[in-house]
């Protein structure tokens, strides 16, 4: 038997592998910009590994290919046994890829649809359509502005731990999801989520993933927010640092952080920020910071005080 390096399967195998890894760099590098987030650039690190990654299942299904292909002109002398375990091999990547594809597009439909749907057709799709449980098709019944406390709660009540993990596709499923938020962080931030939903996701075991909307949501329950008055973890001052609902005393507190994300986040987000916060904020260190908080209290009809 000749040793695998001198195998015409050996060829296959590199240059299908070489074909998959560049191919794999292309989509990434495509879709990488895509991505809403400010951190998605990173991506771009990753992908020589991603793709060097790729490169190793689609090899395999190389040799078993150049294997058929040899097997059928008569060239490969291997147990016949060894051709149709080559053969099953070959056939399932491209029918794993029609799959994938077909379900993809299947799912683009669905959650196109959902878009048009009122809150009762909502509810029914949570509990008939094809892709109920879909983490895709989830956001968007959870982002959609007809959605009614009722279903954003049964979303909420779902143990599903990805549903906490943030989310990404190659298919147009994520609508105004652009950012790639998990789905109980879309629930969170729905409008019309109720207090008691919002208090469920707040006692999850992975409420920390999306303290943020909890804390900045004016529908949160004052015994939610209360324990997290003096929480100096940065996204819970973010979602405080939103919320018409977060007692001055506490406002007063976020301005004086050294989280800067609060302090422009009591300008930009919260209507019901105290001028005389405004009139600390106009003096912050940070240009942006003091800039922002100028512009608000002329609109608010106050001349800020000049440094």
């Amino acid at each position: 038997m000749q040793r695998w390096g001198m195998r015409a399967e050996a060829r296959w195998a590199l240059w299908t592998g070489i074909a998959g890894a560049l191919a794999s760099a292309a989509l990434g590098a495509k879709m990488i910009p895509s991505h809403g987030s400010s951190t998605a650039a990173l991506g771009f690190l990753y992908l020589p590994f991603v793709s060097a990654a790729a490169a190793v299942p689609i090899g395999i299904w190389g040799a078993a290919l150049g294997h058929v292909v040899l097997h059928l002109r008569g060239r490969a002398s291997e147990p016949r046994i060894l051709f149709w375990v080559a053969l099953a091999a070959a056939v399932s990547l491209p029918v794993a890829v029609a799959w994938e594809v077909v379900r993809g597009q299947l799912l683009e439909s669905a959650v196109a649809e959902t878009r048009r749907m009122d809150e009762r057709q909502l509810e029914r799709a949570f509990d008939e359509s094809r892709f109920r449980r879909d983490k895709y098709f989830l956001g968007a019944l959870a982002e959609n502005r007809a959605a009614g406390a009722p279903l954003l709660e049964r979303i909420a009540s779902l143990e599903d731990p990805d549903l906490y993990e943030s989310m990404w596709s190659l298919w147009d499923v994520m609508g105004e999801n652009r950012k790639g938020l998990a789905v109980m962080r879309v629930v969170a931030r729905n409008r019309n989520t109720s207090g008691a939903t919002l208090a469920r996701l707040a006692a999850h075991p992975q409420a920390q993933k999306l303290i943020t909307e909890i804390l900045a949501h004016p529908n949160t329950p004052q015994a939610v927010l209360a324990k997290h008055y003096d929480d100096t973890f940065y996204l819970a001052e973010w979602g405080l640092a939103m919320n018409p609902n977060t007692p001055p005393a506490v406002m007063e507190r976020l301005a004086r952080s050294e989280n800067r994300g609060a302090r422009t986040n009591l300008i930009l987000y919260n209507k019901a920020t105290p001028p005389e916060i405004l009139e600390r904020l106009a003096k912050d260190p940070d240009e942006y910071t003091a800039h922002k908080a100028r512009e608000r209290l002329q609109r608010l009809g106050r001349e800020p005080e000049v440094r």
